[in-house]
């Protein structure tokens, strides 16, 4: 999408037909040397694009995919300069349209090819994105052709995409309005074509008809030259306040929000100016954020005296930046073993364990946990094939655990549905019966899963329940927290009560240590979010990671979210400190030596089919028929379109500031 500054058919200074040889010529006299300067910038911007899209698709981790980033941000600024030039370089009469018509039919053509040979069956991991991204750079070409022809070419299409963008989203608003079942395949469909493809087309077509009848004014006699003039300057004022306010968000910290602001304004500015800028921010953007992060071996299982770590994502250390390989596999294992968790720090720093035995999973609940002979419901997670009991189980005589950590019970509650509850618009804390209700049958899942550990284990080996670290502060002020006071409160005074039944469960179960100080560790080290700003606590607020696996699995959003309201290494260098300075308050529970007794099988089985009484599950994301998933969903779904004056507000101001850019570039191409 190429601005050449050449002058339309249909009449405007900036438009298509070249000054000497037509609108299908090869331009000024300049031989070979004149279509390198010409087609040089767009060869190399391409080259990189197919590399960078390449090795993101190879799925190789962020540090190795800089190197390409680099390459093509210098390529992009090249085309970008090049493209923004031959606006007032009085050499270039036009852009030669057969070529370009060229370029875009191969480049669609070989992206097609390779979106169909990915659906036939040929095993090439690489192909479906990089052929994604070659037919979008081919229907660029199409489009840089389009934006060079006359105003009646430019205005009504362009206004009719937009209209099209309009009325879409009125129907969705409408249809989620209306309650139901959620939007059908149709419309999702419809709206999908409506934001990435009649959006962008509409923009540029328009853009280039505002671009157009801004700098024609200037032609005109009289006082319209000033009145320009000081449009291009309202426009630059909207712009630099718009830049002020996402510096504004960022010092604030909103950092999420100023980065999303900064790009919606850097691709409108991108957009206007007719160039290549938009497509390389958005792929640059795109691969960056679904770059494989990087992998590190396992600890070592150690021997004689190891220590044990079962549960759930805060147990596994979801959170952190770097997990263990072959644990962060979205087709497969997704169990996120951080070596920053605190349990492998403790087996590694504490000279009293000599190694660790790892089966905590991000998303465990108390049926992973439970041995299968003890309750009906108990089934592995997906890419792990026991338990997590019956994987020590099948350790037999080569597991020696010294001690064994738990934390079990917050997806029983629910509690990762109350973060996105809370971060929807609306008010959460109204919801809380869908969560508290549930809190009873979580302590008798909790408490069964506790015995059912305690069967499978000798019976002089200590075991050690983790309660779940408060993670927002007590405060009324809170910046960059997107929770209002209420939900904050709700959400401190959720974690409370979890923990309560959760102690109460080791009660139950007998012979189970509760570490009481673990809930208020991020406290005491003042890492709780509104503590301090979001950067430097030692919870993620909204943490945007990818995973390992196909780039289908990489390259979809809905895996970049996980690391969400989870401790991060900060967070777990503290719950480090917290566990050790209670083991020294307790000497005697690691002086023993390495277990020598058989798994007590007389102990009392657990109460079968406690495990499936707790039914938290109620995202927007995974509907089934139970009242709380339908209930939570319809309140999510009403929360977002009872705002719809907000919703229309925003593309209204995005209208404003979209104006305001041809105004400023219509005045910088007069200048």
């Amino acid at each position: 999408m190429s601005d050449d500054g050449a002058e339309p058919t249909g009449g405007g200074p900036t438009g298509g037909g070249p000054t000497g040889g037509g609108p299908t010529g090869e331009g000024p006299a300049g031989g070979g040397w004149g279509v390198l300067i010409r087609w040089g910038p767009r060869l190399l911007f391409l080259a990189a694009a197919i590399a960078l899209t390449t090795q993101s698709a190879r799925g190789v981790p962020s540090s190795e995919l800089n190197w390409t980033l680099g390459i093509f941000a210098a390529c992009s600024l090249l085309l970008v300069w090049r493209q923004l030039a031959r606006g007032n370089d009085p050499d270039e009469a036009g852009s030669p349209a057969r070529l370009l018509i060229g370029a875009g039919a191969v480049l669609c053509a070989g992206g097609a090819t390779m979106l169909i040979l990915s659906r036939t069956g040929v095993e090439a991991d690489t192909l479906p994105f990089v052929g994604l991204v070659v037919l979008v750079l081919g229907l660029g070409c199409f489009v840089e052709l389009w934006r060079q022809q006359d105003d009646r070419a430019l205005l009504l299409p362009g206004a009719m995409l937009l209209g099209i963008v309009g009325v879409v989203l009125v129907v969705v608003l409408l249809v989620l309005r209306g309650g139901g079942n959620g939007l059908s395949t149709g419309l999702l469909v419809a709206l999908g074509v409506a934001v990435f493809v009649c959006l962008p087309l509409g923009l540029n077509a328009l853009s280039e008809w505002g671009l157009r009848a801004v700098s024609g004014l200037w032609a005109e006699e009289g006082r319209r030259g000033p009145l320009v003039l000081s449009g291009g300057l309202v426009g630059a004022v909207v712009v630099a306040g718009a830049t002020g306010f996402a510096v504004w968000l960022a010092s604030h910290d909103w950092v999420l929000t100023a980065i999303l602001a900064g790009s919606v304004l850097v691709l409108l500015v991108a957009i206007v100016s007719n160039t290549h800028a938009d497509v390389a921010l958005v792929l640059a953007g795109v691969c960056l954020l679904a770059a494989a992060p990087p992998e590190l071996p396992a600890p070592p299982p150690g021997g004689n005296r190891v220590l044990v770590a079962v549960g759930d994502s805060y147990m596994s250390g979801e959170g952190a930046g770097t997990y263990i390989e072959n644990t962060n596999d979205a087709g497969g294992d997704h169990c996120r073993r951080a070596p920053s968790a605190y349990a492998v720090k403790i087996a590694a720093q504490d000279p009293r364990f000599d190694g660790l035995r790892f089966v905590a999973c991000s998303g465990a609940r108390t049926f992973h946990v439970i041995a299968d002979a003890d309750d009906r419901r108990a089934h592995p997670q997906r890419g792990v094939s026991d338990t997590q009991i019956d994987q020590l189980k099948n350790m037999g005589s080569s597991l020696h655990p010294a001690l064994v950590v738990i934390s079990i019970g917050g997806n029983d509650a629910g509690f990762s549905t109350i973060g996105e509850a809370c971060i929807a618009p609306g008010p959460c804390e109204t919801q809380k019966s869908l969560f508290e209700g549930n809190l009873d049958s979580v302590k008798d899942a909790v408490a069964a899963t506790y015995l059912s550990l305690r069967r499978a284990l000798p019976a002089d080996v200590p075991i050690v329940a983790v309660p779940y670290p408060q993670p927002i502060a007590n405060g009324v002020k809170c910046s960059g927290v997107a929770l209002t006071t209420a939900e904050r409160a709700f959400i401190r005074d959720f974690v409370h009560k979890l923990n309560m039944k959760v102690e109460e469960a080791t009660r139950e179960a007998q012979g189970i240590f509760y570490l009481r100080k673990m809930e208020d560790t991020l406290a005491d080290h003042h890492l709780q979010l509104c503590d301090r700003k979001k950067r430097a606590a030692g919870v993620n607020f909204v943490g945007l990671k990818s995973v390992n696996g196909t780039s289908v699995q990489r390259f979809n959003p809905a895996h970049w979210l996980h690391n969400s309201l989870h401790p991060n290494e900060r967070g777990h260098e503290a719950m480090r400190a917290t566990f050790e300075d209670w083991l020294k308050d307790k000497p005697q529970l690691l002086e023993g030596g390495a277990a020598t007794e058989e798994p007590d099988t007389s102990l009392p089985a657990p109460e079968r089919g406690a495990v499936e009484k707790p039914d938290p599950q109620c995202p927007l994301a995974q509907i089934n028929r139970s009242k709380c998933q339908l209930a939570l969903r319809d309140w999510e779904v009403r929360q977002i379109t009872n705002r719809w004056p907000v919703l229309l507000a925003v593309p209204l101001l995005l209208l404003v500031v979209w104006a305001a850019i041809i105004a400023g570039l219509a005045c910088c191409r007069r200048q």
